[in-house]
């Protein structure tokens, strides 16, 4: 069991290490809206709540948050 865990650490630091790194500024952006979706379950199928900032409005949302999100970057 412990040997089975520290090869998962291995290689979820060697996959971590092989990723571009982006700036905070790369995500979202000036003309994209950043929405989180919530949803009721694991399967993603029933939406309970949504929250969404960005496109230079005061950004809102609805509904409840949940640990089963979903993130978007539409254009505006």
């Amino acid at each position: 069991m412990k040997l089975r865990n520290l090869l998962g650490a291995v290689v979820l630091g060697a996959g971590l290490a092989v990723l571009p790194t982006t700036s905070a500024s790369a995500i979202g952006g000036p003309n994209t809206l950043t929405v989180f979706a919530y949803y009721s379950d694991g399967t993603k199928q029933t939406l309970v709540g949504q929250r969404w900032s960005g496109c230079g409005g005061s950004g809102g949302q609805w509904g409840e948050t949940t640990p089963y999100v979903n993130l978007f970057f539409p254009a505006c």
